[in-house]
């Protein structure tokens, strides 16, 4: 669970940060001492101290002690046994949603968790998420990274095929991270409110295809969009600024639509 004072106290975690590839999240403990290429730390040596403050290690390099965002989380923090959404797709998907403090959202193929702690702090203090999974392992896992932020009070985990039915209503949307998110329409469709959003994560654009075939066929999702984002880094150094040698590329193709009543006979 996060730290809720600004004081780096014993269990709780923080980020050791040396440089944009050298950094950690560790939880303090007395008595331990975190090691690296660039020296060690005593953790009884920075008890006491702030978020925000610096350290030395041992062969004189400074290492700068900061309190663990989301992003850190999921850059270097979360167990992981499934690929993820990253974070240049979350956000986005997040947007498109349209929810808040107070939604209760749907989330099917949790897989290691990474978008239902995102969901789960937006949604927070008041809303929930309720996340579908058929393997119990990757329930576990998404439950365990869920409690290091403690946002595991605002999802319910369930272990089961949205295919095969959903147990909760009046949805303010749906996030599927499906192989086959067409084959769920029905039962998400029961399952949300008026108007509410679909947005399924695809990696090729052959499901791309098949997803777009069936809401057509469907006839009750209207305003059928598809998007595919591309994030581009730069290299900060003095005089030489430019894009990194290396990005992340595709990595899926994020389709939205929206529920509407079903048409009258």
């Amino acid at each position: 669970m996060l730290n809720p004072s600004d004081t780096i106290t014993e269990g709780y975690e923080v980020l050791l940060y040396i440089d944009h590839m050298r950094r950690w999240i560790k939880k303090v403990k007395r008595g331990s001492i975190f090691g690296s290429d660039r020296g060690s730390l005593k953790y009884d040596d920075i008890i006491g101290k702030k978020y925000g403050d610096k350290a030395v290690l041992s062969l004189g390099y400074d290492v700068y002690l900061l309190r663990p965002l989301l992003i850190d989380y999921i850059e270097r923090g979360f167990e992981r046994k499934t690929q993820i959404i990253y974070p240049k797709d979350l956000g986005f998907i997040v947007l498109l949603s349209g929810i808040g403090p107070g939604a209760r959202v749907l989330e099917a193929g949790v897989g290691s968790g990474i978008l239902t702690a995102v969901l789960a702090n937006i949604v927070r203090p008041t809303g929930k998420v309720y996340g579908y999974e058929i393997r119990k392992e990757f329930a576990e896992i998404t439950m365990r990274n869920l409690r290091r932020l403690g946002l595991e009070k605002y999802a319910e985990i369930r272990i089961g095929d949205v295919k095969q039915g959903i147990d909760v209503k009046g949805l303010d949307a749906a996030f599927l991270d499906l192989p086959d998110p067409w084959n769920a329409l029905e039962k998400v469709y029961e399952a949300l409110k008026p108007s509410a959003p679909i947005i399924a994560f695809l990696p090729t654009i052959n499901q791309v295809e098949k997803m777009l075939s069936a809401i057509k066929e469907d006839q009750r999702f209207v305003d059928s969009r598809c998007y595919e984002i591309l994030l581009r880094e730069y290299q900060l150094v003095e005089g030489a600024i430019r894009p990194k040698t290396h990005m992340i590329g595709h990595t899926g193709y994020i389709f939205f639509a929206r529920k509407v009543l079903r048409p009258a006979p």
